[in-house]
Formats: structure tokens, C-alpha cells, sequence
């Protein structure tokens, strides 16, 4: 709960429950004590609840991603510029729960829409690249708000068929990614060079071959009726993956016909 819902719900004084919760005050009157105890907590917290950042600096990475400026997602959040600065530069370890709603539900509306291309747009997507900002596709509703979580750029992170998926795609590996990699070639280094050449070359053309099998079956599947997440249930990835492969693996001349 906010300080103000606590006080509304208690009847008493913001400085009298900061003292109490700080420590300051150690002895309250058997009144006071029955009024707090009184106060059932809400299922999620109320908007004025702080809650970490974590999750709601992601999502605007991700909009940035997209090529969205700060202005524009601060617009649509019904915040204000500054604000988005201070949460994206590390400002603010904590934010209200009723902005990161906001923000939350405007990055699912924007993220699906990206902006007309112009020199604003390229600047925000150049500046969230190099800084190593993951797409909101990169995430998923579980892990974009956890602080331990990291971005799944490939659908296999964490993998050594997500390392090879990162250099078949262009795309910057990420910290498990090398890990796993490098796990890889120590398991392998007791093979001669020209098994060890075999080996890589076949864990490269299986990363390579299971992205396009994925968007060739998914297509097929919403040819059907089928939709994302009915495909990617039946295919057995996520629906962020499958939409990741999908846009790597653009539908051939042949699928079509």
C-alpha cells in the first residue's frame, strides 16, 4: 500500500506511521496498534504503491528499441519526459505502480506499431542497440520484470544453439550465450581439429535449420487457423520465439505457392 491508502485506511497521521515503520517510534498505544492490524493489505497494491523499476526501464528499452523516442513514450503513458529520463538513466530505483500500468500497457500497444522511419526514430534505435537494449520479444511476462532474469534475443539463450543463433543472425551474444559456448568448445577440446571443424560446422547448421523448420511449420499451422499461441504450443517454443523466427525466416516464394 501507498503511505496515503495507509493513512486513509488507518485514520492516522503519514508522520506517526513513518516513525513506526523507520523505527523512530518503538511503543504505540493499544488504539493505534488495532487500527493498523485492522487493514487488510490489497491483492496488488494500490497505484501509489512504489515497486522496483526493473521491469518498466525495460520496457521503454524496448520501445526505444523500436525506434520510439522518449517524448513519444512518455505521451503515451501520460507521463512526462523527465520522468522516462530519470527511470532509463539509472535515476530511480523504484517507481509508482500506476506508471509502470502505463508504461506497461503502452509498450504492448506501441511495440506492435513501430514508428514512421525518420532521423528520430533511427536515433533512438541506433542509441538502444549500441547499448545493448533487448526487444520486448526478447521477453516474456514472467522474466521482463524480474532483475535476475536476461533477455532471450534467440529463443535458445543460454544455449550454444542460441551462440550460434546470435552469429547466424547478426546479433550482439549475450553473457549466457558465451558462457554456454564456451562450455561447448571445452567439452570438445579433446577432439582433433578435423573433428572438432565437424562438430562446430554441425551445431551451426542445426541452429540454422530449426529457426526456418519453426516459421515453415508455424505458417503451415496458421494456414489452418491456428494462432500464435495455439502454433507455438504445438510446435513446443514460446509464442515470443516463434514471432522471433517468423521475422527472421521470411516466408519463401515456395511456401506460398
Amino acid at each position: 500500500m501507498s503511505w496515503p491508502s495507509l493513512k486513509a485506511a488507518t485514520g492516522l497521521e503519514l508522520s506517526a506511521l513513518v516513525n513506526i515503520y523507520s523505527g523512530r517510534r518503538t511503543k504505540i498505544r493499544h488504539e493505534t496498534h488495532a487500527r493498523i492490524m485492522a487493514v487488510t493489505p490489497p491483492a496488488k497494491g494500490d497505484g501509489g504503491q512504489y515497486i522496483d523499476v526493473t521491469g518498466t526501464a525495460r520496457r521503454i528499452q524496448a520501445l526505444s528499441y523500436v525506434g520510439y523516442s522518449y517524448a513519444s513514450i512518455a505521451h503515451a503513458a501520460g507521463s512526462a519526459t523527465n520522468r522516462i529520463l530519470s527511470i532509463i538513466n539509472g535515476q530511480q530505483p523504484t517507481v509508482r505502480r500506476d506508471l509502470a500500468e502505463r508504461l506497461a500497457a503502452a509498450s504492448e500497444k506501441l511495440a506492435s506499431n513501430p514508428p514512421p522511419a525518420n532521423k528520430y526514430t533511427t536515433r533512438s534505435r541506433n542509441a538502444a542497440r549500441a547499448k545493448g537494449w533487448a526487444p520486448l520479444s526478447a521477453w516474456d511476462e514472467e522474466s521482463i520484470d524480474d532483475p535476475a532474469a536476461h533477455p532471450d534475443w534467440t529463443g535458445f539463450c543460454g544455449s550454444d544453439r542460441g551462440w550460434w543463433t546470435h552469429r547466424l543472425e547478426h546479433i550482439p551474444t549475450c553473457p549466457p550465450c558465451q558462457a554456454a559456448h564456451d562450455q561447448w568448445l571445452q567439452a570438445h577440446k579433446h577432439l582433433s581439429p578435423g573433428d572438432r571443424y565437424q562438430a562446430l560446422g554441425g551445431a551451426r547448421a542445426e541452429a540454422s535449420n530449426r529457426g526456418a523448420a519453426i516459421a515453415e511449420d508455424a505458417r503451415e499451422l496458421m494456414r489452418f487457423g491456428a494462432d500464435y499461441e495455439t502454433a507455438a504450443q504445438r510446435i513446443g517454443v514460446t509464442r515470443n520465439h516463434l514471432q522471433q523466427e517468423l521475422l527472421r525466416h521470411p516466408e519463401s516464394r515456395k511456401e506460398a505457392a
